[in-house]
C-alpha cells in the first residue's frame, strides 16, 4: 500500500512537471481506449474517420496503451505515434495535448488545462458531429505561461545551437589534422580532393529531366538527390553518388530507398539517426538546422543545410575537389504544384502533406495556397544557389546551368550536348 502510494506521488510530480513546462499543441490528439474494450470498435472508428480526412492531415494522433508494441501496425498511418501509458512520454503528452479522447477513466491528477478539451467518448452520432466542431476552432490564445515556455526553449535552442557550433569546430580542427576520427569522419577524409581539377553533374528532379539526358551522361560524374531512382525504368544511367538531406524523406521512403540506390550515399547526421534502412555505402556529415545559410567549407566540421538537397551535393562536390559543376534538371519550380517533378509519382501524398505542415509551421500560417508555399521554397532556394555561387566564384569553382528550361538563372546556362560534344542532331 505504501510503495503504490509512492508510485503515485511520482506520477503525480511527472505529470506536474509536465503540465507546467509544455505548451499546448492545437493540432495534436490522444487517444486511450479501456483496456477490456476492443479498440477497434467505436473510437477507433472515428480515429479512422481523422486519419482519413484531408482536414486533419496535420494533426499527430498519439494513442496511449498498455502495449503499444502489439499495435505497431498504426504507425503505418500518417503522424500517428504510441506512447506507453504511465510513462514520462506519456504524462508529456497529456499535458501537450489540445484534445483528450478517450473512453476510460484517467488518474485523478490528470486534469485538462483551461485551454484543453476532455472527451469522454460513448460513441453516439450526435457526439461526433460536436468532436468535429471542437477540432474545426482548435486555435487558443496562449497563456503568458505557454508564452514563457516557449520563449524558454527558444533560448534553450540558441544556446544548444552555439554549443554545437563549437564543438564542431573543434572536432572539426582536429580531424582536419588526424585526429579523433572515427569511421565515419575518415571516410569523409578519404573523399577530401579524390576528384581534384575534375567536373561532375548535379541532378535535380524538376520537370525537366529526361531518361534521354541522363543517358548522356553515363561516363561522367554525377550526384543524384532524393527519389530520382524513379527515373531508373527510364534510363540505364546511374549517379555515382546519391544525397540525401531531407529525415521526412529518409522516415517515409528510406526502405525504397535502401532497395534502389546502391552508390555511395551521403546524407546529413540527423537525418541518417532516422533512416530505418541505411543502405550499405553511407557517409554523413554534421549539420545545423538555421535559416542563416552559409556556406563553411569545411565539411569535416559541418555545413549547413537550407531549403535544397543540392546545397549538401554542392557542398560535397566542393570537399571532393570537382572544379566544374553543372546542374540538370534544376528548375526551381513548384514541387507541390502539379508538374512540380519529372514524374506524377514522385512523392507519396503523405510525405508531401508533411512537408507542407512543415512549411505551414516554419511561416506560422495554419492556410497557405500551392502557389504561397511555392513561392516560399522557391525563394529560400534561390538564397542557397546565390551563396554557393558567391563561394565558388571566391574559390576558382565554375558552377552551370545545363537545365532545359526552368527559372535558375543565378548560374551561366549552358547547353548540355556542347558540354559533352556531341552534335544535338546525333542525340
Amino acid at each position: 500500500m505504501l510503495r503504490e502510494r509512492f508510485h503515485y506521488i511520482l506520477d503525480w510530480l511527472n505529470y506536474l512537471l509536465r503540465y507546467r513546462f509544455t505548451a499546448i499543441s492545437d493540432t495534436m490528439i490522444v487517444w486511450e481506449a479501456a483496456e477490456n474494450s476492443k479498440m477497434n470498435d467505436k473510437i477507433r472508428t472515428l480515429y479512422d474517420q481523422l486519419v482519413k480526412d484531408d482536414a486533419y492531415r496535420s494533426f499527430y494522433f498519439v494513442w496511449a496503451m498498455d502495449n503499444p508494441e502489439d499495435y505497431f501496425s498504426l504507425m503505418k498511418n500518417h503522424h500517428t505515434m504510441l506512447v506507453r501509458k504511465n510513462t514520462s512520454d506519456y504524462y508529456r503528452t497529456y499535458a501537450q495535448a489540445r484534445f483528450w479522447i478517450h473512453d476510460c477513466d484517467l488518474e485523478k491528477f490528470i486534469r485538462p488545462g483551461k485551454n484543453q478539451i476532455d472527451i469522454r467518448y460513448r460513441g453516439d452520432s450526435q457526439e461526433d458531429r460536436e468532436i468535429f466542431d471542437y477540432l474545426s476552432a482548435r486555435e487558443h490564445t496562449p497563456s503568458l505561461l505557454e508564452k514563457f515556455v516557449r520563449y524558454s526553449k527558444k533560448m534553450l535552442n540558441r544556446a544548444h545551437l552555439i554549443l554545437l557550433i563549437i564543438k564542431y569546430n573543434i572536432l572539426g580542427f582536429f580531424r582536419t589534422h588526424g585526429l579523433f576520427h572515427n569511421n565515419n569522419s575518415l571516410r569523409l577524409a578519404k573523399l577530401k580532393n579524390c576528384h581534384q581539377g575534375k567536373r561532375c553533374f548535379l541532378i535535380g528532379n524538376g520537370p525537366s529531366l529526361t531518361g534521354a539526358d541522363l543517358d548522356l551522361l553515363q561516363d561522367e560524374y554525377t550526384f543524384g538527390t532524393n527519389m530520382v531512382y524513379k527515373i531508373f525504368d527510364q534510363t540505364e544511367w546511374r549517379p555515382s553518388y546519391h544525397c540525401i538531406s531531407d529525415s521526412i524523406y529518409a522516415s517515409k521512403l528510406g526502405q525504397e530507398l535502401s532497395k534502389k540506390v546502391k552508390a555511395p550515399l551521403f546524407t546529413t547526421e540527423r537525418t541518417y539517426r532516422r533512416m530505418r534502412n541505411k543502405p550499405f555505402d553511407t557517409t554523413y556529415v554534421h549539420t545545423l538546422q538555421s535559416e542563416r545559410y552559409k556556406v563553411r567549407g569545411n565539411i569535416q566540421a559541418y555545413c549547413m543545410v537550407k531549403a535544397t538537397v543540392l546545397s549538401l551535393a554542392a557542398e560535397m562536390a566542393f570537399h571532393m575537389g570537382f572544379k566544374e559543376i553543372y546542374l540538370l534538371g534544376v528548375d526551381c519550380t513548384n514541387p507541390h504544384a502539379k508538374g512540380g517533378h519529372f514524374t506524377d509519382n514522385y512523392t507519396t501524398k503523405e510525405v508531401a502533406e508533411t512537408d507542407i505542415h512543415r512549411i505551414k509551421t516554419r511561416m506560422k500560417a495554419s492556410t497557405l495556397t500551392t502557389d504561397q508555399i511555392g513561392a516560399h521554397i522557391i525563394d529560400r532556394s534561390m538564397e542557397v544557389y546565390h551563396l554557393l555561387d558567391e563561394y565558388a566564384t571566391k574559390h576558382g569553382i565554375h558552377i552551370y546551368n545545363a537545365t532545359r528550361g526552368g527559372n535558375l538563372e543565378i548560374f551561366p546556362r549552358v547547353k548540355l550536348e556542347e558540354v559533352l560534344g556531341i552534335e544535338e542532331e546525333e542525340k
